[in-house]
């Protein structure tokens, strides 16, 4: 069993970009929880060595030059038994550094986009950023972990050692959960406000259905924009993993999350946990509710109003969503990734 395991990120709480920071934060604190010693490296503020307990070095770096910063890791990494990295900006330099400390190292994909990338980059962008995750997905970890069992599928399709590719889900904050006694009358979209996501989707659903409440919940460069445009029966509330969201969440009858990509989904596996029945395009979790395809704006407008009207149907979906959300627990995620540590390590010294 390892002693200690350095993480490895391009950004870390205070700083947040995204579900990514969440993920690696409740990796760090489940280690240290269980007698591990943690260190997570990370870019930003130097001055900044700890977040709620976990100590950090941080580079002052772009995220997008952590490479940079190899040296620095390396000389972390031969401080601790195994290195645990997070997928984009942070994996190839976090590989490098365990090669020349002598290091095992895991990576974790946090995202996966694939073709998405085109239409979020545009078609020349868009093809290097494809081109640049299918060179971190396929890079020659020790192990490569996924979050589902369909983003594992779609990394050993682009070339990801299928021996090597695990699953391992992550869990879900429960004791932030704040289910409501009584559902109230709306519909909830949370998370980043962009087009991945699917925003767009959002106000056609509050456009087709003006006789039915939407809230979004979440952050973005767009907010304003969004506001503006948005029908009387779609408000808007920034948000970003606070109470507000985790309030929305209790409340909410609907969730709904028309994404185009997803690796896990840990807002819908949210969602689940709180008691919501769910209208999503996400192909990675088990849910009840509607399933409708990515931008299939149609399907996911009926859906959303089939279980509108029938109250009863979408109590029995949020019913059965949190039994199914149970076995997402952190405790559950720390089990299998320290198992895989320790066979890294047996790897190792054989």
């Amino acid at each position: 069993m390892p002693r200690s395991i350095l993480l490895v990120h391009e950004c870390f709480p205070p700083e947040v970009r995204g579900g990514g920071e969440a993920v690696v934060l409740a990796t760090a604190r489940g280690l240290i929880a269980r007698g591990i010693a943690v260190e997570v490296v990370t870019t930003g503020d130097p001055a900044v060595t700890a977040f709620d307990g976990v100590p950090t070095i941080r580079l002052r770096l772009p995220r997008h030059a952590m490479a940079l910063g190899i040296g620095r890791i390396a000389a972390a990494a031969a401080r601790h038994d195994s290195v645990q990295a997070f997928n984009f900006n942070a994996a190839l330099p976090a590989l490098a550094a365990a090669r020349r400390a002598r290091r095992p190292v895991a990576c974790t994909m946090l995202g996966l986009f694939g073709r998405e990338w085109l239409a979020m980059k545009g078609p020349l962008i868009g093809r290097a950023f494809a081109a640049m995750e299918r060179r971190i997905v396929v890079a020659r970890y020790d192990a490569t972990i996924f979050l589902s069992d369909a983003s594992r599928a779609q990394g050993v399709a682009l070339g990801a050692p299928a021996g090597r590719s695990h699953v391992i889900p992550p869990g879900i904050a429960w004791d932030r959960l704040r289910p409501a006694a009584a559902r109230a009358p709306f519909v909830l979209f949370a998370g980043r406000l962009d087009r991945r996501k699917g925003v767009h989707h959002l106000l056609a659903a509050a456009r087709a259905l003006p006789r039915i409440p939407f809230r979004a919940a979440g952050w973005g460069a767009d907010l304003a924009a969004l506001r503006a445009a948005a029908p009387a029966n779609l408000a808007f509330e920034e948000a970003q993993g606070d109470d507000r969201y985790w309030r929305a969440l209790g409340e909410a009858r609907i969730f709904l999350s028309p994404t185009h990509a997803e690796t896990f989904g840990l807002s819908v596996a949210e969602a689940m946990a709180s008691g919501c029945a769910i209208v999503s395009s996400a192909v990675t979790l088990d849910f009840a509710g509607h399933r409708h395809a990515p931008g299939d704006e149609a399907g996911m407008i009926a859906g959303l109003a089939r279980l509108w009207d029938d109250p009863a149907a979408c109590a029995a979906a949020g019913a059965e969503n949190r039994r199914l959300a149970a076995r997402f627990t952190w405790e559950a995620h720390i089990d299998r990734l320290l198992a895989l540590h320790a066979r890294l390590l047996r790897a190792e010294a054989a």
